[in-house]
């Protein structure tokens, strides 16, 4: 969260500093496409009720989706995203045969597939053909599908968060910040990018199920866009 704050404020130095220039001299639209993975996992409010015996794992997946940005200023400028986007996490239980190690063969996965459409504030610095831009801002997100996947050998009893469609939470809000690298060419915009994101909804309505917790959507996404200017 401090991340999230440093990267908003220095985003938000970086339109100050901008601010005398005109605004018809550097109004300019972008459209694009990107994609990559993700790498999600859950964090809980409340540790206490980690049973022993699972660890939670974090799982790959896919994200790809639009990008629409329209800059403001010539350094700053506010962004949208509509992306599909692959969450969720996965346990891992302890050997049967040595109670003492972790058995990646023996797991609970579950698979949460989400549409987003962040809002980010983007800023930039650099030369002409080479910029290191951030962003940040919040996101909405809506839950098209989910699946599990259990070992034969993981006892129901053992699983620490059984993901049951009675009690999901079909929409997530939270906040996301990221970084990255654009490289201007003459065909287009390519750009390498970083992100993290933060749920603050429960992936399980906890007024439903018996976990007193909230337990919240990570994702770390590494994705390659290409944006055309006009």
């Amino acid at each position: 969260m401090r991340t999230l704050l440093l990267l908003s404020g220095l985003l938000f130095y970086i339109q100050s500093v901008q601010a005398q220039d005109s605004l018809n001299t550097y109004t300019k639209w972008a459209i694009g496409v990107k994609g990559g993975a993700t790498f999600s996992f859950i964090t809980a409010t409340d540790e206490e009720i980690t049973r022993e015996n699972a660890r939670i794992s974090t799982i790959q997946g896919t994200t790809y989706g639009g990008v629409i940005r329209y800059m403001t200023e010539k350094n700053f400028g506010l962004q949208i995203e509509a992306n599909y986007t692959e969450k969720g996490w996965e346990e891992r239980f302890r050997s049967l045969i040595d109670p003492t190690k972790i058995d990646p063969s023996r797991s609970y996965r579950v698979n949460l597939d989400y549409l987003e459409v962040p809002l980010l504030a983007y800023g930039y610095f650099g030369k002409r053909n080479v910029k290191i831009f951030l962003n940040a801002g919040m996101y909405g997100a809506w839950l098209l599908s989910y699946d599990t996947e259990a070992a034969p050998s993981v006892d129901p009893d053992d699983i620490t968060y059984e993901y049951l469609l009675a009690d999901q939470n079909k929409f997530d809000v939270g906040v996301r910040g990221g970084a990255g690298l654009a490289v201007a060419t003459k065909v287009g915009t390519f750009q390498l990018e970083s992100t993290y994101s933060l749920g603050f909804n429960s992936v399980m309505d906890r007024f439903r199920t018996p976990i007193p917790s909230i337990l919240q959507n990570n994702a770390i996404t590494g994705t390659l866009g290409y944006l055309i200017e006009f």
